[in-house]
């Protein structure tokens, strides 16, 4: 399993900093009086988390789009890496991201998964 590469900071940014409860985890069925029976749908579930990198450059950008594309096949793998959220090292996921530039540097806006 990839590792997150030691020559990028790992969206550290405090103010992008949440994570979700899992969502659809369970599965609500309609009783004919009184509430809704609910029973878990899956034994774990992943969370989401969004996550942003400011101020890379040029070359750090290349090296996170390298490591997404051919480390990651695009996505489809998932990689180790220490959450500074709560310093806990989890698998994740990227599922999506975007990249913005504000003159010479770029952000990473990503958002990932955290795998149970």
């Amino acid at each position: 399993m990839p590792t997150w590469p030691a020559s990028l900071p790992f969206f550290p940014d405090a103010a992008a900093m949440t994570r979700s409860a899992p969502i659809n985890t369970t599965i609500r069925t309609p009783m004919s009086a009184g509430p809704d029976k609910t029973r878990p749908r899956f034994s774990a579930a992943s969370r989401s988390r969004p996550g942003r990198i400011h101020r890379l450059t040029k070359a750090q950008l290349q090296a996170f789009e390298v490591f997404y594309r051919d480390d990651l096949k695009l996505g489809a793998l998932s990689f180790t890496a220490t959450d500074p959220f709560d310093c806990t090292e989890y698998e994740f996921r990227i599922l999506d991201y975007a990249v913005g530039r504000s003159g010479a540097v770029f952000t990473v806006d990503a958002e990932l998964e955290i795998l149970p």
